[in-house]
């Protein structure tokens, strides 16, 4: 039931934050922002042990969206996401690349398929440099998310600021990469990765994207802190 609805949360954000990209709507934007929030606390309103302080969180967090509605802080709000959640996942993969630490696809295959697989030699250099690759392409659509979301117009960063963009951008650029493009590229790299694997690793079992999805959404939780 959580994952349907966290499903539909992220349906909502997607298809509100668009329209909200398109039309300069702030009750758009705002509704788009509720469901984020939302979905970013689903799993903490799912466990008894934090289900009140993170529907305080979220209550607190749909008040400040009510007082912000009609002011240009809307949309700031809603152009950080895009520069903040891929900015998260690359420190995700890039914080298990340091000295002493297992590389987070090397965890991952650990957990998925077992400690004799992720130990073979081939194995673990193949999916450290994954790792190394994951978060550079995420660090990479972080910035060129924050990049659009300065030039834009009339609701970019350097605009809300008073300063004239140098390279203006009309809202539909930035709304096509935030809500297309931004999402396109990881699963394309995605798809890519796996179609290349036999090649490049003999040695891994034969990939299959509904196996490699039940194991990410299975070990999602050990995933966040390898």
């Amino acid at each position: 039931m959580s994952r349907a609805f966290g499903a539909l949360l992220f349906v909502v954000w997607v298809l509100a934050a668009h329209d909200a990209g398109e039309t300069g709507s702030a009750c758009i934007a705002a509704l788009a922002l509720g469901a984020l929030g939302a979905l970013i606390l689903l799993p903490a309103l799912g466990a008894a042990r934090t289900r009140l302080r993170a529907a305080l969180l979220l209550l607190a967090w749909l008040l400040l969206l009510a007082l912000l509605v009609r002011s240009a802080a809307t949309a700031l709000l809603l152009s950080l996401p895009s520069v903040l959640l891929p900015l998260l996942l690359a420190w995700m993969f890039a914080r298990t690349l340091r000295p002493g630490h297992e590389a987070l696809i090397t965890h991952f295959v650990r957990l998925s398929d077992g400690s004799e697989q992720a130990a073979l030699p081939a194995v673990r250099r193949y999916t450290h440099r994954l790792t190394a690759l994951w978060a550079l392409l995420l660090l990479a659509l972080s910035l060129v998310a924050a990049v659009l979301a300065a030039l834009r117009v009339p609701q970019g960063w350097l605009a809300l600021l008073g300063v004239l963009s140098p390279w203006p951008l009309p809202a539909r650029v930035w709304n096509a990469w935030v809500n297309g493009w931004a999402y396109a590229v990881p699963v394309a790299a995605l798809v890519l990765e796996l179609a290349l694997r036999r090649r490049l690793l003999p040695e891994a079992p034969p990939p299959h994207p509904l196996r490699f999805a039940r194991a990410l959404l299975g070990h999602w939780r050990e995933l966040r802190a390898p």
